[in-house]
């Protein structure tokens, strides 16, 4: 068992103690620590990769966003939106930025809340869906999403619950379809019991006025008709069960691209040209 694990058991342990007293106090501090990523340092070709686009800033609430630009070759050029994942950055996307520009595209990407250069100690999937809704209402709705992981998770919850101007197309890459079994995966790696699996999910109610089930990424990409849409999940994802991206595609009725041996990170050439050739395709 290594050291994080082992630091996660044993705030685990104070949890299921405080829930015998406080279930509430115990729910609200589980939902804290279930939104608190780690901040990763970028490596030096991370920030050498970044340092060549064009950097610009907006603001979900009093946080300071950190954004970036790859400008296409061509006046008028159709722009697409990258959203990296957990506990990652816009840096994730340098293989699919250099294809993407020279397919002619323009890109943007933004690190998260909580995430990368960007300001915020809380990340979530509606958190991150406010963060694209105010994204969008800077920059316009783009031709295309590009998300990863949590991100295709907000890009998807961002255009059904919010309201989000949708773009023409979405490719969704390592997902998960539903929120309550990421909860419960979270719980069972700190060992908590079920009063504080209950008291995280009152808690996220309470905070959205929206039960959790209804954070359903399959249930509310059936609903993107108007949306042009791919799913690719590598099967050996150990993170979002492959079983999750059949799902997501077969409700949202859009083609499914399976990949092996990558995990969930989905970092390979044939991933990106995949989701290059969804773009392009007319």
């Amino acid at each position: 068992m290594d050291n994080r694990l082992k630091q996660a058991r044993r705030l685990g342990k104070v949890l299921n103690a405080l829930s015998a007293v406080s279930p509430a106090l115990a729910g609200r501090t589980a939902f804290r620590i279930f939104c608190s990523p780690r901040r990763l340092p970028l490596r030096d070709a991370d920030r050498k990769f970044l340092s060549g686009a064009q950097a610009f800033t907006f603001h979900l609430g009093k946080q300071h966003m950190q954004g970036y630009t790859w400008a296409g070759g061509t006046p008028g050029a159709r722009e697409v939106l990258c959203l990296h994942g957990w506990e990652s950055s816009s840096a994730r996307w340098k293989q699919y930025v250099k294809g993407m520009l020279e397919a002619g595209f323009t890109v943007h990407a933004f690190d998260a809340p909580a995430s990368g250069r960007s300001g915020g100690n809380m990340l979530n999937v509606m958190v991150y869906s406010r963060a694209v809704q105010q994204f969008v209402a800077l920059k316009g709705a783009p031709y295309a999403i590009v998300g990863h992981s949590l991100g295709a998770a907000a890009a998807v919850l961002s255009a059904t619950m919010l309201d989000t101007p949708r773009p023409a197309r979405m490719a969704l890459l390592g997902a998960f379809a539903e929120s309550t079994r990421v909860i419960r995966d979270f719980g069972a790696i700190m060992g908590i019991n079920e009063t504080v699996l209950e008291g995280v999910f009152r808690e996220i109610t309470r905070r959205s006025g929206i039960p959790v089930g209804e954070y359903s990424i399959a249930q509310k990409a059936a609903l993107l008709t108007d949306v042009r849409g791919l799913v690719l999940h590598d099967r050996d994802d150990d993170v979002a069960p492959v079983a999750e991206g059949r799902a997501i595609a077969a409700a949202w009725n859009v083609p499914f691209f399976e990949t092996r041996g990558l995990g969930h990170r989905m970092q390979d050439k044939t991933v990106s040209a995949e989701v290059i050739r969804f773009l392009l395709h007319t």
